[in-house]
């Protein structure tokens, strides 16, 4: 049963090596498993020509626009997209650290304190998601207006406005 075992092993092993090693990979394959270093890198601000000349000294080569696109088919096919997900529930330790990081907002009107996050607090939610998705995210959270059409009113009959001279 071990010569079994061993075998199984051995073939294992010999998988995870083509799986990794293979040259008849596509480049989307091998690009998909260096992606999250990528990512890291286009965050840290390094310029996509360094990582095209990086990955091809390791063998990988693109031009640009292959890199672009493949790098784009891949954050679609990793991310599905997903407007209205629940989010995840909140531990004490990341509430704890949440409340401090948001910027509270009070609408004068109704008293009640909305919680708008920065771009910078959704990149760190959302790592991978490229700018214009955390921008779209972030205008999202104004979409609900701070007056309604009856606080406007009270306004206007509050300061009316001034007679023209």
């Amino acid at each position: 049963m071990s010569h079994l075992t061993m075998d199984r092993e051995k073939t294992a092993a010999s998988l995870r090596s083509l799986a990794l090693n293979s040259p008849n990979r596509s480049k989307a394959a091998r690009l998909r498993a260096v992606l999250p270093d990528v990512e890291a890198a286009l965050s840290a601000g390094v310029p996509s020509a360094e990582i095209i000349t990086a990955l091809a000294e390791n063998g990988l080569a693109f031009t640009p626009r292959t890199f672009h696109g493949t790098l784009y088919r891949l954050r679609k096919t990793a991310r599905p997209p997903t407007p209205h997900a629940p989010r995840p529930a909140m531990n004490a330790r990341d509430t704890n650290a949440r409340s401090t990081d948001e910027a509270p907002c009070t609408n004068s009107m109704t008293g009640t304190t909305d919680r708008i996050k920065t771009i910078e607090q959704l990149r760190v939610e959302h790592p991978t998601m490229p700018q214009f998705q955390l921008t779209k995210l972030y205008a999202q959270q104004y979409d609900q207006p701070a007056f309604t059409s009856a606080d406007i009113e009270e306004l206007k009959r509050k300061y009316p406005p001034r007679p023209k001279a």
